[in-house]
């Protein structure tokens, strides 16, 4: 049902969080990993305990934000393993900068890293997909991308937006070789299940997305936030009516 023998996946990001459990998940389904980061040394601690359990796994030292590193990252891939099946386009992160106290270089550093690296690497992974058919990309976006923002980075809530149409956009021009999807990990202990978000949602939902069951799923969005996202409210109304803003004291 889930069986990836023999199939290669990067995986960005992947030295530590939902990126190191993604590359778990999928070396458990069988598929030779490529630990994409540019924390080489968590990487190479990743791929040990990879390794102990008899997954092929490689570590390469890639800046995402870097086009012609994203391209040496696919080169390097198809060099140890012969071609590259999976992209899964984790790398990303967030400052607490709010939208009044983030300048301009936060702000391009910010799409950079969570916009402009998932378009790096999916281009530079593109040729070699179309040739052979059959390739899969995840874009791991976020609730802040879909009707929930965060805290602050005004940056990383536009990006996981874009991604989110990046997504879409490149699974129609991709098409019928390439299935392009997105996922959004979120919610926290005050959702619907009562508990936050763990790694191994977000790798079962991209093994998933990855394998036979989802052949007819493309461009689309996958929200992996136990359902927290119903029951997005302000924090107000967790007070008594007594602590409400004053423009709801006359409701």
């Amino acid at each position: 049902m889930f069986d990836l023998d023999g199939e290669t996946a990067i995986v960005t990001g992947a030295a530590q969080g939902f990126g190191r459990a993604i590359a778990e998940r999928l070396g458990e389904a069988g598929s030779n990993i490529v630990i994409a980061d540019i924390q080489v040394e968590k990487a190479e601690n990743t791929a040990e305990e990879l390794r102990e359990e008899d997954v092929a796994v490689e570590v390469v030292d890639c800046d995402v934000t870097d086009l012609a590193s994203a391209q040496a990252l696919i080169d390097a891939t198809v060099e140890r393993f012969g071609g590259v099946e999976i992209l899964v386009n984790n790398a990303g992160g967030a400052t607490s900068d709010r939208f009044t106290d983030l300048d301009f270089d936060a702000w391009f550093d910010g799409l950079a890293l969570n916009l402009s690296g998932p378009f790096n690497c999916s281009k530079a992974v593109a040729p070699e997909m179309r040739q052979h058919g059959d390739g899969r990309i995840v874009n791991i976006s976020s609730m802040a991308g879909r009707n929930v923002t965060v805290h602050g980075d005004a940056s990383y809530t536009a990006a996981k937006w874009g991604l989110i149409g990046l997504s879409k956009h490149t699974a129609r021009d991709l098409g019928p070789d390439v299935r392009v999807n997105a996922l959004c990990p979120g919610g926290g202990p005050n959702g619907p299940l009562g508990r936050g978000v763990k790694g191994e949602d977000v790798a079962n939902g991209v093994l998933f997305l990855v394998s036979d069951l989802a052949d007819y799923v493309n461009a689309t969005v996958l929200e992996v936030d136990g359902g927290g996202h119903v029951n997005a409210r302000p924090d107000y109304l967790d007070k008594p009516p007594e602590e409400w803003p004053d423009f709801l004291q006359d409701q």
